[in-house]
């Protein structure tokens, strides 16, 4: 349907940076990686399920929508794509974890300093 639709490394990064951030930002973090983990063997038989399936289906609402879903399932059925997800969450969640022991540090030598 969009054979010609074209994805490069930066519709990748992008792409792979924003479902990381949503997935972070609902704080599914822990279950959203074990979950792709345990998938991950799947991810190019998902892939072409969801073109058969799921393609059709989203083409009719925009066409926008169409080329976003090919371009989805383009980008995840590559595994490497998928691991890429996987560092990206993990990377999110040590960010927060790092933000919040520096802000708890600061905390306790405010209270030291009173």
């Amino acid at each position: 349907m969009y054979w010609d639709v074209e994805i490069t490394p930066e519709d990748e990064d992008e792409m792979i940076d924003r479902i990381a951030k949503k997935v972070h930002e609902y704080g599914m973090d822990v279950a959203a990686i074990l979950f792709i983990e345990s998938l991950k063997p799947l991810t190019f038989v998902g892939a072409q399920m969801g073109r058969f399936f799921v393609s059709p289906v989203i083409s009719v609402f925009a066409d926008d929508w169409g080329i976003g879903g090919e371009k989805f399932f383009r980008i995840f059925e590559k595994h490497e794509n998928v691991e890429k997800l996987i560092q990206a969450v993990e990377k999110l969640t040590q960010e927060e974890k790092e933000k919040e022991e520096a802000e708890k540090s600061k905390r306790i030598e405010a209270k030291k300093l009173e």
